[in-house]
């Protein structure tokens, strides 16, 4: 793993994106730093934790943008519950560590908001806001979106499910994500189900949905009448009981990390999960740090990669707009990039679970 001191990037006119992760489990700790793996979890979320800003991030990749741009991926040194903290300030002093120096030591014009820094940073409106901070933010939500939503509309395909007939149910439905999907979605099915954990977001929400085939609910329970339900949240763990889940349902699970847990084909194998959010790329490599199959990246870094092909220099930070999304949606074409093969947990999806 090279440190921030260690790169030296190329110095040319392409636009330059810089992705900001974070770890996501151990083994992503181990990837990024082999050594570090070897310790105990909370011997690793102390050490992390203690860091000084400016140490707290590492360069993890440097890869080409289909020899038109190039991409960097910085991971702060934090884990999900870490960087879920409530001590907002001290997660928020990292990520703005690594935003200054991909400025101004790597030069990068772009920059795009990976995992829960955007939501540790108000979708990014934290950055946007701060006069120290030029680079052009986007949060990669809105063609995390429309590729969500393409994943909902390719599963009831293949299941062989009418849309107009299925109740679908969105988790964190308040998010933004979750929001820009079930807006969509309200004049495409049968019955919304809108699960979120805040009464004044839910309330909100509620007043932006034109008909009335929607239930917003704090209760969770209620997805157990979901034919396919789309989970988005910034939980740090598996949020969902699969034993309540409806018979032969689908999950759409964009979480990173995921609301699903891993065990759960031996809880409910009549139950389908889906890796989402993740795009083809068939012509962009930024190495194994990703940890996803070859070929295979997360639509909000498309997103970011397509701003910095573009040149887009206005951010994309807050509530998703629509109309915005469908621009994405014809990037994504003019690229070659869509929805990825379905996955779950990063193995293949066989074509006979949709038969079952």
């Amino acid at each position: 793993m090279d440190c921030p001191h260690q790169i030296k990037h190329m110095k040319n006119s392409k636009n330059k994106l810089v992705v900001l992760a974070h770890f996501m489990d151990k083994a992503s700790i181990s990837r990024a730093v082999p050594w570090l793996g070897w310790l105990p979890m909370s011997v690793i979320e102390f050490i992390l934790w203690h860091l000084p800003a400016r140490l707290s991030f590492v360069v993890a990749s440097h890869f080409d943008i289909i020899g038109q741009a190039e991409g960097y991926i910085v991971g702060i040194a934090l884990t999900p519950r870490q960087i879920n903290s409530p001590q907002k300030a001290v997660v928020r002093k990292k990520i703005l560590a690594a935003t200054l120096y991909a400025q101004n030591k790597l030069g990068c014009d772009f920059l795009m908001l990976g995992g829960l820094t955007a939501p540790a940073t108000t979708a990014g409106l934290f950055l946007t806001e701060n006069p120290q901070v030029k680079l052009n933010v986007t949060t990669g939500n809105a063609y995390t979106a429309a590729i969500t939503l393409h994943s909902v509309y390719e599963a009831a395909k293949k299941a062989k499910l009418n849309l107009a007939d299925l109740t679908i149910a969105v988790i964190g439905a308040t998010g933004t994500i979750g929001d820009a999907v079930s807006r969509i979605l309200e004049n495409q099915v049968k019955d919304l189900i809108l699960v979120g954990i805040d009464d004044d977001k839910l309330k909100k929400l509620d007043a932006k949905m034109q008909k009335s085939n929607h239930i917003a609910t704090k209760d969770l329970t209620a997805i157990s009448r979901a034919d396919i339900i789309v989970t988005a949240t910034s939980h740090p763990e598996a949020l969902i009981d699969p034993k309540i889940l409806k018979r032969k349902s689908i999950v759409i699970d964009v979480a990173e990390p995921s609301d699903m847990p891993k065990d759960f084909e031996l809880q409910r194998p009549d139950v389908i999960n889906i890796d989402g959010g993740r795009a083809k790329w068939p012509n962009v490599n930024p190495g194994k740090i990703l940890g996803l199959p070859d070929n295979v990246g997360f639509a909000c870094i498309t997103e970011g990669m397509m701003m910095t092909l573009e040149n887009d220099r206005q951010p994309h930070v807050g509530t998703i707009d629509l109309d915005y999304l469908r621009k994405t949606e014809e990037w994504g074409k003019k690229y070659g990039w869509d929805v990825a093969d379905f996955t779950s947990f990063n193995k293949p999806v066989p074509e006979s679970k949709f038969e079952m």
